[in-house]
């Protein structure tokens, strides 16, 4: 399933090399989350797992934190789901608090 989201992206890393021979090629974005529930406020801010180092070289030179759509696939083996970014579309720097 794909699906489109407007999201606050407050970092982004990537490791593109070699582990015990076996070569790797990842990014992860983090992103704000609403907090829920009785005793909770605000936001934290969640990791999202990228398709691979390329969507990270694309939105680096962005100044932090910035708002972007984000396209992500979700797939689940019956038990299990996850969700991989395989797009990432800045579309404005976000407003300072003061």
């Amino acid at each position: 399933m794909e699906m489109i989201a407007r999201v606050t992206v407050r970092g982004a890393k990537f490791f593109r090399g070699a582990i015990e021979g076996k070569d790797l090629d990842s990014g992860k974005i983090y992103v704000d989350v609403d907090l829920k529930g009785e005793n909770s406020f605000g936001v934290c801010t969640q990791e999202l797992k990228c398709e691979g180092s390329k969507l990270i070289d694309g939105i680096k030179h962005n100044p932090f934190p910035f708002i972007a759509e984000v396209t992500m696939v979700e797939k689940s083996n019956g038990k299990e789901s996850t969700k991989v970014v395989t797009g990432i579309k800045p579309l404005q720097r976000e407003a300072k608090v003061a």
